[in-house]
């Protein structure tokens, strides 16, 4: 399987302290790559230099074979963060607008004044709604979530994968990551392990409790 997303070698520095230190995996078209570890283990700032927002301090980033800046536009990558993507001055009709997704009887109260559910299944509708998207790099999209909003997410976020669409997500809900992603990153104090998913799956079902389990088995023998 080509890569359409390679990370080789990415080192990210805060204050003189490593929060990434050499991770590197690659994605094909149609795959699904799970980022999973504690606060502070640096998911999001994978994300983000996987989107060319932070500049790395070593290693690269490619996007179908092209680094970040010079190829973003081509691949198509669309990225969501919840409230830090989402402007709290805007109305919802406007915001739908944008992704031509207008509805005249829909809400129309500014971000700010919704409820963070709300606010966080628009935006990943509105997101999931544009046509062409190659990559999607979601940092806890499940967050917020209702249980019929969760379930239509992970149906959304499948239908993409089996289209052919890359997608790497960071989540701290489990149960969600094991019904979407194929293999999966695990940071711990900025080192990436990179598991299959059916390395993990037990009767051909990967679960949160498996993937749990392997994460604590890693931080174990980094122990």
């Amino acid at each position: 399987m080509s890569a359409l997303l390679s990370v080789n070698g990415v080192v990210k520095k805060y204050d003189g302290k490593r929060v990434l230190s050499g991770v590197t995996f690659s994605a094909g078209k149609g795959e699904a790559i799970g980022v999973i570890g504690p606060n502070g283990a640096g998911k999001t700032t994978l994300l983000r230099i996987v989107m060319g927002l932070l500049r790395a301090d070593g290693g690269w980033v490619r996007l179908d074979g092209e680094p970040v800046a010079s190829a973003l536009a081509r691949v198509r990558a669309a990225y969501f963060a919840g409230e830090s993507t989402l402007p709290p001055a805007v109305r919802a009709r406007a915001w739908r607008s944008l992704f031509h997704d207008a509805d005249e009887r829909g809400e129309n109260r500014p971000f700010r004044l919704l409820s963070r559910g709300t606010r966080q299944l628009m935006g990943l509708r509105t997101l999931f709604s544009v046509s062409g998207i190659r990559l999607f790099v979601l940092d806890e999209p499940w967050e917020g979530l209702d249980p019929d909003a969760s379930r239509w997410l992970t149906e959304a976020m499948r239908a993409r994968r089996d289209a052919g669409v890359t997608i790497l997500v960071s989540s701290h809900r489990l149960h969600d990551l094991a019904g979407v992603c194929d293999r999966y990153v695990f940071l711990d104090h900025g080192f990436a392990t990179i598991v299959a998913g059916e390395a993990l799956a037990r009767n051909g079902v990967v679960t949160g409790d498996g993937l749990l389990a392997a994460f604590d088995a890693v931080r174990g023998r980094a122990r």
